[in-house]
């Protein structure tokens, strides 16, 4: 056997990322208050950056108000407008490669005029690299705190009692054990807060596991054996998912979410729990008299008993925000001028005021510095460097992308957000000459100020439906479709709700194509409006 050594050659791909494109990336997808956080952070452990504290702490590019009108302005009748400042290019044309070292010169120079080139055309850190193989797409952070994260601290909060603790002891699950099907089950709901059973790529996981308790929790959820002759960790750990707020969350069905928040209301009347528990189906269909008939009671209490349903959520774990409770800073805004929609954009003030501390500008122009200091100075100084132009590139290519979203939504800043036009985040990715990667972490977290409020940069994205079967043929966007489908029930008749038939034929009165299903899912998924049958009022 030849152990000895051997010349060949070999072929593979590989992607190395450097420091400086992480960091451009990192920065790219924060939003304005991140951005803030972020560059303190840097200035306290980089000692070459600094506030300009000559500069007003709250200065900030804010967009100019004009004193026209904007109602007044879109009345005007304009031919066809400039609904670009410039080119897409004005803020990029002296792209080149940042990732190489500057010279001494540079940074020099920086050092004497401190960041004065903040205002100055931005060097692109996202443009295509010229070999393919250095192409890198990185997952987008998710900085939403979903439902799941809100139960698992109240989850982390919860305390059972001694003897639960016990009982669960003797039937083989510790404490750390039951707290792990908890957590199973809150990874088992829905964004509505209902319990689903595992679909059949997971169950297969779970049954080649054989964990005794999850098996029994996704039999549970199947409905081949009742709650109620379960074990005791799998029914307790439901029950404790139950208690967790808003209440109503953990649920199988909407009948036991409806039972689950009534049992929580003191003083909800005991008939219409009867109704909830007894009753259900014959509720759903709006059987009343029938519901009275069986009860021996008047249709009159039955109605007075489902008005209290009201109270209750049908979506329990929308209660629950998919986010943090934040401010909406906007980054910049589109304004009307001179005839024609322009994008401003403005930095924060911290960002603004950031610049190189001058005071080491002498330090390493000083010939006696040691060979140490000068390299931890310069280290720090191409550091800084980098967070500074990481910083330029976000602004640029924030400035690039709404543009680009100007142009393609003329008609949702002349008219208004209901004629938001069918928009995919490829169209603005081709026009601006970017990845799509870098496109999704611009317009997320992102808000500009429009005549019309403000809006986030994901908002312009939207679907649509197409009016015929010819390329030609015009397609609706969705915005425009939800809104009128709001619109209609918000004035149908309360005692004659408009079923999904009828709205579809109401819209295509005005115009819109859409089909029965589609107006189904808009009314279901995105509006969340309960069917007909539960909109009627009696």
């Amino acid at each position: 056997m030849d152990v000895g050594m051997q010349l060949g050659q070999s072929q593979r791909l590989e992607q190395n990322i450097s420091p400086q494109m992480l960091q451009s990336i990192a920065i790219l997808q924060k939003n304005t208050l991140e951005l803030e956080t972020a560059i303190k952070q840097e200035i306290e452990s980089n000692p070459l950056l600094e506030l300009d504290e000559s500069m007003p702490d709250d200065s900030v590019e804010s967009p100019s108000q004009e004193e026209d009108d904007y109602g007044q302005e879109r009345e005007e009748s304009i031919s066809e407008m400039d609904f670009e400042r410039g080119t897409l290019e004005d803020s990029a044309d002296t792209d080149y490669d940042i990732y190489e070292n500057s010279s001494g010169e540079d940074w020099v120079k920086r050092l004497e005029d401190g960041a004065n080139d903040a205002d100055a055309p931005f060097k692109d850190l996202n443009a295509a690299p010229q070999d393919a193989d250095e192409a890198w797409d990185r997952p987008q952070k998710d900085r939403d705190a979903s439902l799941q994260d809100r139960l698992r601290e109240q989850l982390r909060e919860w305390n059972g009692t001694h003897e639960l603790l016990e009982q669960l002891r003797k039937s083989g699950c510790t404490e750390g054990r039951f707290r792990e099907l908890v957590e199973y089950l809150i990874d088992s709901l829905d964004e509505n807060g209902f319990l689903q059973k595992a679909d059949e790529t997971a169950m297969t996981k779970v049954l080649a596991d054989n964990d005794r308790f999850i098996v029994e929790i996704e039999r549970v959820l199947r409905d081949e054996i009742p709650l109620e002759v379960a074990s005791l960790p799998v029914a307790e750990a439901i029950h404790v998912l139950q208690s967790f707020k808003p209440r109503g969350i953990g649920a199988r069905n909407l009948r036991e979410s409806f039972l689950i928040q009534a049992m929580a209301i003191d003083d909800f009347p005991e008939l219409a729990l009867r109704i909830l528990q007894d009753h259900f189906d014959d509720l759903m269909a709006l059987r009343y008299g029938k519901i009275a008939k069986d009860m021996a009671v008047s249709t009159e209490l039955v109605q007075q008993a489902v008005a209290n349903f009201s109270r209750l959520a049908p979506h329990p774990g929308l209660q629950i925000s998919a986010g943090p409770t934040q401010v909406k800073a906007a980054d910049m805004s589109v304004v009307f001028k001179n005839g024609r929609y322009e994008v401003e954009c403005f930095k924060p003030p911290v960002q603004k005021r950031l610049r190189i501390n001058r005071t080491y500008a002498e330090m390493l122009n000083d010939k006696r510095l040691s060979k140490s200091d000068r390299e931890y100075i310069q280290s720090n100084l191409a550091r800084a460097n980098d967070f500074i132009k990481s910083l330029d590139n976000r602004f640029s290519t924030m400035e690039q992308v709404m543009r680009a979203i100007v142009k393609h939504q003329k008609d949702f800043f002349k008219k208004g957000p209901a004629f938001l036009k069918p928009m995919i985040l490829q169209d603005v990715a081709e026009e601006v000459g970017r990845d799509l990667s870098t496109i999704s972490r611009v317009t997320n977290g992102k808000y500009v100020e429009t005549p019309y409020g403000i809006f986030e940069l994901k908002q312009f994205f939207t679907s649509g439906v197409k009016q015929g079967a010819s390329a030609t043929d015009e397609v609706v966007g969705s915005a425009r479709i939800l809104d009128a489908i709001r619109a209609l029930v918000d004035s149908e008749d309360k005692k004659k709700p408009l079923s999904d038939q009828a709205i579809t034929e109401a819209l295509e009165a005005q115009g819109i194509r859409v089909a029965r299903r589609t107006v189904a899912k808009y009314r279901e998924e995105e509006l969340k409006i309960l069917p007909a049958r539960l909109r009627k009022q009696v």
